[in-house]
């Protein structure tokens, strides 16, 4: 893998040169404060810190909210289809290592399986991501070591910087993507010292040592699950709390659930995709009002064979990336690591 090195004005040009061929997303701070993963209008504004943002999930890069996906229009007694691309160059700038693994979930569920989603795949082509190695926590709720998915990324970047805290960034190069953003901005960046290279390998093996729940023996837990391990009283004792607000799903990198509706008037309409949650009283609602999992604590087994079990059985390995989200966004306070660190 190239290692490069950026200076921090530097980096801030190479944001505008992107913002000129792209949307690009960054950690931007609003007038409250808080952080978020927005449109990047004013590149000094962007946070160059390791930072985790809470919303909008990385995903909505790729598959937002709500999707146009076809037109259909009736005339004459035929029916015309039409499908809506909407997808637009992006760049994803400052995520952490969680979300690239979160990213390349994701490719596995939409795009390499025996169905290719065709909206995902035609976003996931226009997408470049610039990630950010977290050489600090950041903030408790982190597990990403746990689950194996950082705090510095191996793969799934086109770029990824660390900070060598002297005013610059050590640049991985990860991908063809990445070396073309290189040659297009070259003067902007310069070769990576032997010092340089050093150091990062210091950083690394510092960052390989953080708190970031490691205390959790992911292989134990995984292995222990079983419906007699998440037990009744286990699982009534965690969604007590639970209120179904869906944080825990909207706000996690690998959550895939939607909906499809139809909005239509005289003759003409759209098909629109909708991000859903498992979380809530209805997801499971059959034809005729029948719902298999009415209950809060069976929507949340649920959740957590989904993320723990089932996505292993599937693709190998747990759907959970470690970024701690859920439990940053939940209202009550609900944390899988307790569930995790329980079954192992």
């Amino acid at each position: 893998m190239q290692n490069l090195k950026i200076k921090t004005q530097n980096l801030i040009k190479l944001i505008e040169a992107l913002k000129k061929k792209a949307t690009v997303l960054a950690p931007q701070a609003d007038e409250y404060k808080d952080v978020y993963l927005k449109a990047v209008s004013d590149p000094s504004k962007v946070i160059l810190k390791h930072f985790k943002p809470l919303m909008p999930a990385v995903r909505e890069a790729l598959f937002g909210q709500v999707e146009n996906m076809i037109n259909f229009k009736k005339s004459k007694g035929n029916t015309k289809l039409s499908t809506v691309d909407e997808s637009q160059e992006t760049v994803l700038f400052g995520i952490p290592a969680c979300d690239v693994a979160g990213i390349q979930y994701n490719d596995v569920f939409f795009g390499q399986r025996e169905f290719a989603d065709f909206y995902y795949t035609k976003a996931r082509e226009k997408l470049t991501i610039i990630s950010l190695a977290c050489v600090t926590p950041p903030n408790d709720n982190c597990f990403c070591a746990t689950m194996g998915h950082g705090p510095i990324a191996e793969e799934g970047f086109d770029l990824q910087l660390t900070d060598l805290g002297d005013g610059a960034f050590l640049v991985n190069v990860g991908s063809k993507k990445g070396e073309k953003i290189v040659a297009d901005n070259k003067a902007l960046f310069e070769d990576a010292t032997d010092a340089d290279s050093k150091k990062f390998e210091e950083i690394k093996k510092k960052a390989e040592k953080l708190p970031v729940g490691k205390n959790i023996n992911k292989d134990k837990a995984l292995g222990n699950m079983g419906r007699e391990a998440l037990n009744e009283k286990m699982m009534l004792e965690i969604t007590d709390r639970c209120i179904s607000c869906g944080a825990c799903n909207y706000t996690c990198p690998t959550c895939t659930c939607f909906n499809v509706v139809d909005h239509q008037k005289a003759g003409e309409g759209m098909r629109k995709r909708i991000l859903d949650s498992c979380i809530l009283g209805g997801y499971f609602r059959m034809a005729g009002g029948h719902n298999p999992k009415g209950k809060r604590d069976e929507r949340t087994r649920n959740r957590y064979f989904c993320k723990l079990e089932w996505d292993k059985e599937k693709f190998g390995d747990s759907g959970c990336v470690g970024c701690g989200r859920c439990l940053d966004a939940c209202p009550v306070k609900i944390d899988i690591k307790e569930v995790m660190a329980s079954l192992a």
